[in-house]
């Protein structure tokens, strides 16, 4: 994990103690009557102060390796604090609009309304903790595109990205994926990024999960921002390198061809396709090591092309328009882990930071699919976002 710049650490406190009274005088009309007021009183700024003093701690101050490898202390803090604002959000509006008006019923229905909308959101996210991240969807895409080999033609392809091992504690997600991967017998199993969050130990004891998957032409992988270990202050160079090169190595070990700016023939039958995957490429402040020319230097004029890129930044800043790639695969945003569905139609708040964030999106028919990821980073919820398993069916046009 990362600590936050001082100022901004102190506006941030300032806004919560901005909201933590506003939202107790939205509290207190209906609880001043009640003979353990004093209580209630008490236990809430008590816990607003332990919100506090522990944001400070995991947030400000120094931290050591050990600490920043717990990301469940973080991750579920996170999850508590966003809760916590939100609904103190909420009653703050009903303590504003107590100004309106000077009548003591009113109020009380209004600071009533901002309770039942706080605890609205509060079992909203619970939900997502506890059986949001705990589901994964199966989607199913049948694409066709121009300049498909014939022996490629009806090519299976599983997708999946963004695992995040270091705070991923659902194991039947991943025995879910292999069952569903067996049922559709896939030619090619493809990981699109970020396979930790930051550490190689998080890959420890997990050969067995990932080596039961399977696919007639091969596993392969690339790496995500999270794969390079630059979200942590390293002690010297030396230490970053040697627990990136672990990295590198654990996806051999779970079974995967690594693909890192390179391309790989697949032949099937008489024909062959190329499969090409790039470092990660994000705009900034997400790194930018692809090298596509790299990648495809000695690909054969013509040829049909898959592309692996982590970020679908990549694609709309750089594939969009190339007519050698008629597919790629991505992954990065989660769908933000939390979207709803008016009228039917999926959307997410990712929507406003960047145009792809999950899904098929298509150029020309050129295509790219955004995977939302199997686990979580940041807050370990998923609301109406649910982790991911794509089943691609690539079919001649």
């Amino acid at each position: 994990m990362r600590s936050i710049p001082f100022l901004i650490a102190i506006f941030f406190l300032a806004f919560y103690g901005t909201i933590t009274v506003l939202a107790w005088k939205s509290i207190s009309p209906l609880t001043h009557t009640l003979a353990f007021y004093k209580r209630v009183k008490r236990v809430y700024w008590f816990y607003s102060a332990l919100v506090w003093i522990t944001f400070m701690l995991l947030f400000i101050f120094p931290f050591s390796i050990a600490t920043s490898k717990n990301y469940s202390s973080y991750y579920y803090f996170n999850a508590l604090l966003f809760i916590d604002i939100l609904c103190k959000a909420a009653l703050s509006i009903s303590s504003l609009i107590h100004f309106f008006t000077t009548n003591k019923s009113r109020k009380k229905i209004i600071s009533a309304m901002g309770m039942l909308i706080a605890a609205g959101l509060f079992l909203t996210f619970i939900w997502g903790i506890v059986w949001g991240a705990n589901t994964v969807r199966k989607e199913q895409v049948t694409l066709h595109v121009s300049n498909l080999p014939a022996s490629f033609d009806g090519l299976k392809i599983v997708h999946i990205a963004d695992i995040h091992l270091g705070s991923f504690h659902f194991k039947h997600l991943l025995e879910k994926v292999n069952e569903v991967s067996e049922t559709f017998q896939p030619d090619l199993f493809l990981f699109t990024g970020d396979l930790v969050n930051n550490f190689s130990e998080e890959t420890e004891g997990w050969q067995a999960h990932f080596q039961t998957f399977e696919a007639r032409l091969g596993k392969f992988s690339i790496l995500g921002n999270h794969d390079y270990g630059d979200y942590f202050r390293w002690k010297s160079e030396v230490e970053r390198k040697s627990n990136f090169e672990k990295i590198v190595e654990a996806h051999s070990q779970l079974g995967f061809k690594l693909l890192r700016n390179e391309s790989i023939p697949i032949i099937s039958g008489n024909d062959t396709l190329y499969l090409v995957g790039v470092e990660n490429w994000g705009h900034p402040p997400f790194p930018q090591y692809a090298n596509l020319e790299k990648a495809e230097k000695s690909l054969p004029k013509g040829s049909f092309r898959i592309l692996l890129s982590h970020d679908p930044a990549h694609w709309e800043a750089k594939i969009k328009k190339n007519e050698n790639y008629q597919l790629t695969l991505s992954g990065h945003s989660h769908g933000l882990q939390w979207g709803i569905k008016p009228a039917g139609i999926e959307f997410s708040m990712s929507y406003f930071t960047r145009k792809n964030w999950g899904g098929l999106y298509e150029n020309d028919h050129r295509y790219l699919y955004v995977n939302r990821g199997l686990g979580t980073i940041g807050i370990p919820w998923r609301i109406d976002m649910p982790a991911e398993i794509t089943l691609i069916t690539l079919r001649r046009f």
